[in-house]
């Protein structure tokens, strides 16, 4: 029988490593990822597209927020162009209403916006899934807080 010798356990100690390295850049956090879920799974047809128009409103919406609050003339160009793009789109009128108000609400920048938000998770309720719309909810709440604080 042949006897090995005894290897040597010891290893180096190093410092430990920092969670990110120096020159990479923060971690981008998609602000409705339930939205965009539901959105990618729906079946074709109506709630498929009810499900990216709310996603488009969310995102219109997130506009009037900081730190991506763009100037109301931005905004009003981006609904425009939203309100035209909703008009091609398969879905109930009651939610094509309701989506369309939302749009026009993410110019005023007012609480308006809450409103139209909170009426559109009342109409697409059955359409969507219940985490996409408690992120419109969570949404309209951030929006009712901020216009509340600011003046």
């Amino acid at each position: 029988m042949t006897a090995f010798p005894a290897v040597a356990t010891q290893v180096a100690t190093r410092a430990p490593l920092p969670a990110t390295p120096r020159y990479a850049l923060e971690p981008v956090a998609f602000p409705v990822p339930a939205l965009a879920d539901c959105a990618q799974s729906a079946s074709l047809g109506g709630d498929r597209e009810m499900a990216l128009a709310a996603l488009m409103a969310a995102r219109l919406m997130l506009a009037c927020l900081p730190p991506t609050e763009l100037p109301e003339a931005d905004r009003a160009l981006r609904a425009d162009r939203a309100r035209s793009w909703l008009s091609v789109l398969t879905m109930p009128q009651p939610a094509r209403m309701a989506l369309l108000r939302a749009v026009d609400a993410s110019v005023a920048s007012s609480n308006e916006a809450t409103a139209s938000l909170r009426e559109l998770i009342h109409v697409l309720t059955g359409h969507l899934t219940p985490a996409a719309l408690q992120e419109i909810g969570a949404l309209a709440e951030r929006l009712r807080l901020y216009y509340e604080q600011t003046p």
